[in-house]
């Protein structure tokens, strides 16, 4: 027991020790950490469509006139384009389109 105490009063031992405690501690945290951006955009008619994108989990959440709208991404070659069944948003150069069934419920474009 008394070798072993004097092994850890070593100094360079004790840094190491404790180097590798805070390495693996602060490596878990890391994957939780959702990447979130906030944005809105407000047509002609002063019709706002809020936007919350969870890039981590590649969705996002659209309201519309208090309506919430999850959405999933789909690849696109450039643009942004977020789906479900009833809806689709798609962004591209600036202009955005929300269409609910086919049918344009809202759009900045002028």
């Amino acid at each position: 027991m008394i070798k072993t105490w004097e092994k850890l009063k070593n100094p360079f031992l004790i840094l190491i020790m404790l180097s590798g405690l805070l390495f693996f501690s602060c490596t878990g945290n890391k994957s939780s950490t959702d990447q979130i951006v906030k944005s809105s955009v407000t047509n002609q008619d002063g019709i706002r469509l809020d936007m919350t994108y969870n890039n981590t989990k590649r969705t996002a959440r659209f309201v519309l006139k208090g309506e919430n709208i999850d959405l999933k991404q789909d690849t696109t070659a450039s643009g942004i384009k977020y789906s479900n069944i009833h809806f689709e948003f798609n962004e591209w150069h600036g202009e955005v389109t929300l269409k609910k069934d086919g049918a344009v419920i809202f759009s900045n474009k002028k």
